[in-house]
Parts: structure tokens; C-alpha cells; sequence
């Protein structure tokens, strides 16, 4: 993974993270399996941001930004799916001008 994904990584967890009602953004099978065995073969590099997955599928011109995060119980899960979805938009809008994103937000659970 290159170094400008990992900074897209961490641009889209804070961006997700600073949105009132996220909880914080669901652990991923491989943060999962790291954390039963710290030497496992499945880490990679930039791979510390479970919850955001970013492909190209061949054939689509855009780029499939997918979201997993835990809601907070105090706020509206719907209000919350729809700000994600706005401050992703917005951030990649102003910071990759001109390509063009799909962006999936996925509620995998409330707390």
C-alpha cells in the first residue's frame, strides 16, 4: 500500500471520528485475528485502520470508499449514516478534485 493510501486512511478516520454520534469505527476480521496472534501473517502495512476499505473495482471509473462504524445510542442512527456520508463526500471532493467516489456507510452496530 502506498503512502498517500495510508494518509487517505487517516484522513478518513478522523474525518469519520470528529462526526457527532460515531462511536468509533468497527474492528475488521484482520484487527481482529491481529489481536489473537500479534505476529499474524495477515497484518499488513496500513492496515491499522479497521472500519474503511477503499477500491477501485475494475470496469467503474469510481472509487468505492466503504465505511463500518458503531453509532452512539444517544443520537439518531440515520442523522448520524447521513453526516458520515456528507464529511467523506466533502472531504474528498476538496482533497481528490476530480475523481469521482462511491461511498458506502454501513452501521455494524450501536452503543
Amino acid at each position: 500500500m502506498s503512502a498517500s493510501a495510508d494518509t487517505m486512511y487517516s484522513e478518513l478516520a478522523h474525518v469519520v471520528q470528529e462526526v457527532p454520534g460515531v462511536a468509533f469505527l468497527a474492528p475488521g476480521l484482520r484487527s481482529r485475528l491481529r489481536s489473537l496472534r500479534a505476529t499474524s501473517p495477515l497484518a499488513r502495512p496500513g492496515d491499522d485502520t479497521p472500519g474503511i476499505t477503499v477500491s477501485a473495482p475494475s470496469g467503474d471509473t469510481r472509487t468505492t470508499v466503504e465505511i463500518r462504524l458503531i453509532c452512539r445510542s444517544d443520537r439518531r442512527t440515520l442523522d448520524t449514516t447521513r453526516a458520515v456520508r456528507e464529511a467523506v463526500d466533502h472531504h474528498l471532493t476538496t482533497r481528490y478534485p476530480g475523481d469521482e467516489f462511491r461511498i458506502i456507510v454501513t452501521v455494524t452496530g450501536v452503543t
